[in-house]
């Protein structure tokens, strides 16, 4: 009766461990799974990131001289103010790269039945090609000799290959330094200055996603990061 009585017992507790154990197991599996990386192994952020879209860009008298960036199929939409009722227009040339898709121009609105009123002319460029491209302008008549005292425009369109876009997700940080300054830490701690960060993404610890320019032809005096050009920026839902 006893031996019987040990055997159950010692039955019993045999099970107690196997139960037990099995737990500890479940355990630590799931103690595992939460502490996965969550950066290459989710594809989440890698497929909005890797994905650069083209995008349209609108520049002006107020870009003249500037020097912008772009990638192989973005679009460059360019507008000057023109009056050809007196006679000049704007002669413009443009880079290989550039392939001028639209050349049109319209009247300022509301001011289609008013004599002599001027308007804008419209120029709509694919960029296709990568390197140094650019836009040049001279309004005057076409009839007069070049004085060099013409109003002139001229855009210069830096395009890169997508491989030297930076893309990444990161945090904004504000840091008191220089007067204080945003920046963005990513998951790999790179730290980037932007030059053109818009004001509703200035949130100290929002995380964003983002493509962009190295703009490696300026100096900052921020000495933090590397200097960026937005692209595209998108702040990432919790």
């Amino acid at each position: 009766m006893n031996n019987k009585f040990i055997k159950i017992v010692a039955l019993i507790t045999i099970l107690s461990l196997v139960i037990l154990n099995s737990g500890c197991v479940a355990s630590d599996e799931d103690k595992m799974q939460g502490e996965l990386p969550t950066g290459e192994d989710n594809n989440t952020v890698d497929e909005i990131t890797d994905m650069v879209q083209s995008i349209t860009s609108s520049y002006s008298e107020n870009d003249s001289q500037d020097t912008v960036y772009a990638i192989k199929g973005d679009t460059i939409i360019l507008k000057l103010a023109e009056n050809p009722t007196t006679g000049y227009s704007w002669n413009l040339t443009h880079s290989d790269g550039l392939e001028l898709k639209e050349d049109n121009y319209e009247l300022k609105e509301g001011t289609e039945k008013l004599v002599g009123e001027g308007g804008f002319h419209h120029w709509t460029f694919e960029v296709v090609d990568t390197g140094e491209q650019n836009i040049s302008a001279i309004y005057m008549r076409p009839w007069e000799e070049k004085t060099g005292t013409e109003n002139t425009f001229k855009l210069n369109v830096m395009v890169l290959e997508e491989d030297e876009l930076i893309k990444g997700t990161g945090t904004i940080s504000y840091l008191e330094l220089e007067g204080g300054f945003y920046g963005i830490i990513t998951e790999d701690e790179s730290h980037y200055d932007p030059i053109n960060l818009a004001e509703q993404f200035r949130n100290d610890g929002s995380v964003v996603e983002f493509v962009a320019y190295p703009r490696n032809d300026m100096m900052s005096f921020h000495m933090w990061g590397q200097l960026i050009e937005i692209r595209t920026i998108a702040e990432v839902s919790e």
